[in-house]
């Protein structure tokens, strides 16, 4: 997402600083469309030479490996009722022992021959600091406990936790890293739906046509070549395009490829997610606990409650997120459900219209200007330019809404680090055998397909049957071609298909490993043939818009 248009900022023009021409070549390829889908693509290889040279260090790290949240009393505390010495009094024969040894002399003589030897004492206290970092050493990877109430070793909890949640690296990465993604995808939806391309009726019919077909399609052709077999599971795997793909190949094609079209594919990859969304949270959902699911009710209520009032203190809203999370993640619907929720509750108006913003910064520069009559003299040292600048940095932050700001601040993050990492910790598949044999599996090959076949025939069916019944037209300078093309790159399933596969296999490991080797290559595949496709279309410029006649809008069409 680039919001900025080119406008300049008030650094244009100056000599760049050495941190800023470091940091320029990281700034260029962030601001380019594909920068994303390079990113993607750059760690999916690291992931499948990783798992193919050291599937051991792979899956400890990403699978084997816990990282545990715990609320629980201090095991260290000694006066909190709790004898750790008097429960486990008949394992500590070395500890006591040791205790017994000493448990004769006089503590002032013991004090008085250290304070005399100053050298020896401090190598006692290296010696006993090397044991005691052995000691933790062994308990960590032996699963002994220091029974001395050591605090530098690990210990067992004297009793159950009040509450934990233990799950391994790859697990938090799904759940919990992956729900910031969902909520920068919610807020996508959110913005297309209210100011965005849905918005119209008349343009939103092409892309949501398309992006029926492209989901009924696939899933056809899965089932048809998995129904009755245990694989059937996974039929809503090929139903996701992944947006970050397809649009970055879209901008790799150039200007031949016309703005239109780009708009159709982002349009129609946003209502696809809320199909996959959708699919997510009714069918891949078991065990509900309705309890759970009433509080996260609860909290989705505080915060429509919260819109309603027009409570725009962003910080509130991603608070109350967490919680919402972690009801959802008990209620048995998938936790990443949680990020959707809370971008459809979050403020979509400006505090102040376009002529307040205006009139009030214009008033802020003249105040700035006439502060000082040398123009060059520095902000700080002026009280009166300091509350000009923040008096306009007040204004900006109230006539962007807080949905905009959100999507400025996440989407970076998103885009660069959460899907990347993503992944790495999912693209990781340790290929046994030939490809042929892996590709055989029923659930491989109705992927395949249905990304490769199922994804671009549907979406030029129903797209084209829009157009017969006249509740929709081809954007101007696109053809049918053009469509195809797009379709194709509709096949680009990796991000979302990868994730519904985690949660469609998650008792397979053998049709996990295959349903992965299959996105990849569907993927690929979509991304050559559409490829392939688009730069077979002759380039058609899209007229200017002072050569189109009056703009009218289409919606006032009968």
């Amino acid at each position: 997402m680039s919001d900025d248009h080119h406008i300049p900022t008030a650094k244009h023009g100056l000599n760049p600083e050495p941190g800023e021409r470091l940091a320029r070549p990281f700034e260029r390829f962030a601001s380019l469309s594909s920068s994303g889908g390079i990113v993607l693509l750059l760690m999916t290889a690291i992931a499948m030479i990783w798992a193919n040279n050291d599937y051991d260090s792979y899956k400890e790290i990403f699978n084997d490996t816990e990282i545990r949240i715990t609320v629980a009393d201090n095991p260290h505390d000694t006066h909190g009722g709790h004898d750790d010495h008097a429960e486990h009094g008949d394992d500590h024969g070395g500890d006591d022992a040791h205790h017994d040894a000493h448990a004769g002399e006089d503590p002032e003589e013991h004090t008085e021959e250290h304070a005399d030897n100053p050298v020896e004492e401090a190598a006692q206290d290296v010696e006993q600091a090397v044991e005691d970092l052995s000691f933790t050493d062994t308990a960590h990877n032996e699963g002994h406990v220091d029974e001395k109430g050591d605090k530098h070793a690990w210990h067992e909890l004297p009793n159950e936790p009040y509450w934990w949640q233990g799950h391994s690296i790859a697990h938090w990465i799904n759940d919990l890293l992956m729900a910031i993604f969902f909520l920068v995808v919610g807020l996508e939806i959110k913005r297309e739906i209210l100011v965005g391309e849905l918005a119209s009726p008349k343009r939103a019919a092409l892309p949501i046509f398309g992006a029926l077909g492209g989901m009924i399609g696939p899933a056809l052709i899965f089932v048809a070549f998995n129904a009755g077999k245990e694989t059937i599971g996974g039929w809503g795997i090929p139903m996701a395009t992944d947006i970050a793909f397809a649009v970055g190949i879209l901008a790799m094609l150039g200007s031949r490829i016309p703005n239109s079209l780009k708009v159709f594919l982002t349009s129609l990859a946003i209502v696809d997610d809320l199909g996959a969304l959708i699919v997510i949270a009714v069918f891949y959902t078991e065990n509900l606990a309705l309890e759970y699911l009433g509080y996260a009710g609860i909290v989705i209520g505080i915060l429509a409650f919260m819109n309603l009032l027009r409570v725009r203190w962003i910080t509130l809203y991603l608070v109350l997120g967490l919680p919402l999370w972690y009801f959802v993640y008990m209620s048995g619907v998938h936790a990443t459900i949680a990020g959707v929720l809370l971008a459809l509750t979050i403020p979509a108006h400006a505090r102040v219209n376009a002529i307040n913003f205006v009139f009030s910064t214009r008033k802020a520069l003249d105040v700035f200007e006439n502060a000082h009559d040398d123009p060059e003299f520095d902000v700080k040292q002026s009280s009166v330019r300091r509350a000009s600048v923040n008096a306009i940095i007040k204004n900006a932050r109230q006539v962007l809404p807080p949905l905009h700001r959100i999507e400025y601040v996440l989407h970076p993050w998103a885009a660069f680090v959460i899907i990347p990492i993503f992944a790495l910790a999912n693209a990781g598949i340790e290929i046994h055998g030939g490809i042929g044999e892996n590709l055989s599996d029923p659930a491989a090959i109705g992927i395949i397909l249905g990304l490769f076949v199922g994804k671009p025939l549907g979406i030029i069916l129903l797209c084209w049957f829009a157009c017969v019944i006249k509740v929709a037209s081809l954007p101007r300078g696109v053809s049918w071609r053009h469509i195809l093309g797009a379709g194709m790159l509709g096949g680009i399933g990796f991000t979302m298909a990868i994730f519904i596969a985690n949660l469609a296999y998650a008792n397979s490991q053998s049709h996990l490993e295959h349903a992965k080797l299959a996105i990849l290559v569907a993927s690929a595949l979509s991304a050559i043939g559409g490829a392939i496709v688009l730069l077979s279309c002759k380039s058609a410029p899209e007229p200017e818009p002072e050569t189109l006649g009056p703009l009218v809008d289409d919606d006032d069409d009968d």
